[in-house]
């Protein structure tokens, strides 16, 4: 006895006809006469009264076919259930990004994600970018929004990228910067920096140093360097002290009316780059759906 035998059985009771039965299942009416029979033999009780005239179901047929009614409709949710994880339909993932500002320019590719695959539960996550990695290869998230360079060196990761980002450097209108348009890069040799802190990202540290050493600056350990832990408190900094930052173009939607964003005069000003990283490990359907739609172009970044 199987599922494909038990639908035959309740095709049968329902229609109390074997023939029509029969040709509800696309087989005989003697295969079908034949499958009750044996269903019979093995349960060891009549499922059916039969006679010249008609089939009606026995106390205990009844009975059965309520029971089995529900145990195949319980298989048929467990078989599309399992299809839908299988294909990235259903499941859970967890995005983590460094800050709210770096999440909201995904904002219209997460909100896609969540129309079209609302069986999916996502969960977008705060992780400080010198812990992705960590948290990555521990599996307390299932994909890293962050900058690609020490996800690139780790061995177990794949890293996807999402764009490039021009950098630009912003300050409060109550700086001397301000009232340029275009900053030279010679301008900024005595000023005070803030950036996010990059303590165990060497590789990260690496990329930065060679765009600050391009600026002609000091390296960011340098005490002229205050360190924040994310984007939001790097503004903050800004727009509070006499101080200044390099920021990817996307921070601009995010700069209050005492902010200046400005372009640096220089033919090749730093870009920031960001990317998408995982576990190559990872079977996790959903996370495959989910990056697909977090690499698709055809949906806007919100900046």
């Amino acid at each position: 006895m199987d599922i494909r035998g038990l639908k035959y059985f309740i095709s049968a009771a329902e229609c109390l006809n074997f023939t029509r039965a029969a040709k509800e299942c696309f087989i005989t009416q003697t295969a079908m006469s034949q499958h009750i029979a044996n269903m019979e033999k093995e349960l060891g009780f009549q499922l059916f009264r039969r006679n010249n005239r008609n089939v009606e179901l026995t106390t205990a047929g009844r009975d059965f076919y309520e029971q089995m009614k529900a145990v195949v409709h319980s298989y048929d949710n467990a078989v599309r259930h399992s299809q839908n994880l299988s294909s990235g339909g259903e499941g859970s993932v967890v995005v983590a990004v460094p800050s709210c500002i770096e999440g909201l320019i995904f904002m219209s590719r997460l909100r896609y994600f969540k129309t079209h695959y609302p069986t999916i539960k996502l969960t977008v996550n705060l992780i400080s970018p010198r812990y992705m990695v960590d948290r990555l290869r521990r599996g307390e998230c299932d994909i890293a929004i962050c900058w690609p360079y020490d996800m690139m060196e780790a061995e177990e990761l794949t890293v996807h990228s999402l764009g490039e980002f021009k950098g630009y450097l912003i300050c409060s209108t109550e700086h001397s910067l301000s009232s340029y348009k275009r900053v030279p890069p010679e301008k900024l040799a005595d000023e005070r920096f803030t950036m996010v802190d990059l303590r165990g990202m060497p590789a990260t540290q690496r990329a930065m140093y060679r765009d600050w050493k391009r600026l002609g600056l000091v390296p960011p350990v340098n005490p002229s360097f205050d360190q924040v832990n994310r984007m939001e408190e790097l503004l903050f900094a800004v727009g509070m002290d006499n101080i200044v930052a390099l920021v990817p173009e996307f921070v601009r939607n995010n700069i209050t009316g005492n902010m200046c964003f400005l372009e640096l005069d220089m033919p090749n000003p730093p870009m920031f780059r960001m990317s998408a990283g995982y576990l190559t490990s990872n079977t996790n359907p959903a996370v495959r759906t989910a990056l697909n739609i977090l690499l698709d172009n055809r949906i806007p970044m919100d900046y």
